[in-house]
């Protein structure tokens, strides 16, 4: 496999926010009052990718909005102890820091959430500076941005990898005119689907990459991941995992999808890497694992079949 022995500087654009998750006992009760706990760890699609590429031993610019409150200042102090620079981060005076409440179901996975982001809307495009893109080796933005400010990063990424997280089906919408500048769209089914106008994980990609994308990556949950580029084209199958929290997992994957662009990894050690991220983060009731690092990648590799 293809590891540049010198570290990849990598810079994220996107949300960050309190992530305020409720874990049930047992089933989820919908319009009840469920047993379970609660806990609070920092989140937002960017700054989990930030995280996830800290822990790997990427070198992570964070450009994303503040807002001026407690959880603000926690959510700084927690990317500074992660080792993210947010210097190239503005500030949003009089607004709450960005909060995303979510109640999970029995299984760990997603039975409702609420986000409250209204302080990204500060991230403008005159906000950011080319200073946050000098010298990277990839860039990666989510579609939490507003559409100018997506356009802009895309212009400021320069010859760097550009990565696509494209968040939801509602906003995937706003990242349709920078498809063609894309080094990588990674994106679940229903995200490709809605924004390619094709059926089917197939279908999708092969619209996508005829749209301008190089390499795309559409995650289906325990259905693997269809992985494509323009010479080749492959399925590989979701690792094993005792599922947790599955609200990380798409996140440590297209982490791995930026590593493997900064490293030069080809496309299918680009899919087995971030595939072997995106297992570990299913196990930690944390949306970023604590227990991420690269020896642990590689060693969740060893248990996938080529």
């Amino acid at each position: 496999m293809n590891t540049s022995a010198r570290r990849p500087c990598i810079t994220v654009v996107g949300g960050a926010n309190a992530d305020i998750i409720g874990i049930p006992e047992g089933r989820f009760r919908l319009r009840d009052s469920n047993p379970g706990h609660v806990r609070r760890s920092p989140g937002g699609v960017a700054r989990n990718i930030a995280e996830n590429l800290a822990r790997i031993g990427a070198e992570v610019r964070l450009v994303t909005a503040f807002g001026n409150d407690e959880i603000a200042t926690w959510l700084k102090q927690e990317c500074a102890d992660d080792g993210i620079d947010i210097s190239h981060s503005v500030d949003a005076p009089g607004i709450p820091g960005c909060r995303y409440l979510a109640v999970l179901d029995g299984t760990g996975d997603l039975a409702a959430a609420v986000n409250d982001m209204r302080a990204l809307d500060r991230l403008t495009p005159d906000t950011l500076t080319a200073a946050a893109f000098a010298d990277v080796d990839a860039v990666v933005l989510d579609t939490n941005l507003q559409s100018s400010t997506i356009a802009r990063v895309a212009e400021l990424a320069g010859t760097a990898a550009l990565v696509l997280d494209p968040v939801s089906t509602a906003k995937a919408p706003k990242s349709g005119p920078i498809i063609g500048r894309l080094a990588a769209f990674k994106g679940n089914l229903r995200e490709a689907e809605e924004l390619s106008g094709a059926a089917g994980a197939e279908g999708a990609a092969a619209r996508l990459l005829q749209t301008g994308a190089k390499r795309v990556f559409v995650t289906m949950g325990v259905g693997g991941v269809w992985c494509a580029s323009a010479t080749e084209s492959f399925g590989i199958s979701a690792l094993p995992a005792q599922v947790a929290n599955a609200t990380g997992a798409g996140d440590a994957f297209t982490a791995g999808v930026a590593w493997g662009l900064a490293v030069r990894m080809t496309l299918r050690e680009t899919a087995r890497w971030a595939s072997a991220m995106s297992a570990i983060a299913l196990e930690s009731e944390r949306t970023v694992s604590e227990t991420m690092s690269a020896e642990a990648v590689e060693q969740r590799m060893e248990t996938m079949s080529r």
